[in-house]
């Protein structure tokens, strides 16, 4: 009885992050395009939608800094990471 409740206890714990990983791939990463049409789709976290940037659509929402995890590029002249937080990449995670 104990295992089959431990067993049941792992499962569920696997299937909320799984879950959670599904929710965050279903946003549009930075320098993606976030209008297709004429709807635009939703940004990852830290992110905002910005029609005609050179770079693409998704860009760092200005005046937010990104907390740890959140995308980020060290190509920006302006470092969009929360303080003490560096870019790990040209196109990567505030950390």
């Amino acid at each position: 009885m104990h295992f089959t409740s431990t067993l049941l206890g792992f499962a569920s714990i696997v299937s909320v992050a799984s879950a959670s990983l599904l929710m965050q791939r279903q946003c549009t990463g930075i320098f993606q395009p976030c209008v297709t049409g004429t709807q635009p789709s939703a940004c990852c976290e830290g992110l905002t939608c910005t029609v005609g940037s050179p770079l693409g659509n998704c860009m760092p929402t200005p005046g937010v800094c990104g907390v740890a995890g959140t995308q980020c590029s060290a190509v920006l002249p302006t470092n969009s990471c929360c303080a003490g937080l560096s870019c790990s990449g040209s196109v990567g995670v505030c950390q």
